[in-house]
């Protein structure tokens, strides 16, 4: 009998993810996970008792990279640059306004935890919110952005690029690239 081969937790977040991408909740199955994963379907179940559990970590796992990622713009960075490293994070994690979709599907796992997971995740965006808008504030502020454009839609802008369905065709730096020239310079093909 061959070695039993080891996975990380980060491998199955990864092919979880893939597979939720794809298919939805209802294509996350410990059977066919096991098979991208090329190990059995008992090695799954080491790591978690059912697809509920795995879900809520994949969720866990997803809100607390983004929480990383937007902690890791750094503080002295222009704040347009902020701007438009927030806006690659939001695209990047873009699964994330799923979470309330994620939660009602969920069958048998503790709705306690998930709609726990829910609540953080509200309240992180939020503050991720009002920091971005400290940062529309400062562009204007510093004349980084000369605009009469009212400052909440301008982050409703980018914070609902999320939803925006070209992402997947446009890949997330392509979009974010285009979106923010279009927020700092217009679409006007200007002629000086």
């Amino acid at each position: 009998m061959g070695r039993k081969r080891i996975l990380s937790k980060e491998e199955i977040m990864t092919v979880t993810g893939e597979v939720l991408r794809e298919e939805g909740i209802k294509g996350v199955h410990f059977k066919k996970l096991a098979v991208m994963l090329e190990v059995s379907r008992s090695t799954l179940y080491e790591y978690y008792d059912n697809k509920d559990e795995l879900i809520l970590a994949y969720m866990k796992a997803m809100m607390d990279e983004m929480g990383r990622k937007i902690k890791d713009i750094p503080s002295d960075d222009p704040p347009n640059d902020k701007l438009y490293q927030l806006l690659l994070v939001l695209l990047e994690h873009a699964q994330i306004h799923h979470i309330d979709q994620m939660i009602r599907e969920l069958q048998s796992s503790d709705k306690n935890l998930a709609m726990f997971y829910k609540k953080e995740l509200h309240e992180d965006l939020m503050i991720t919110y009002e920091e971005m808008m400290v940062w529309i504030r400062e562009a204007k502020e510093q004349k980084i952005w000369e605009t009469e454009a009212d400052e909440g839609l301008i982050g409703d802008l980018i914070f609902h690029s999320i939803l925006f369905p070209n992402r997947q065709k446009m890949g997330v730096q392509v979009m974010a690239t285009q979106l923010f020239n279009m927020i700092e310079h217009g679409i006007l093909n200007r002629k000086d």
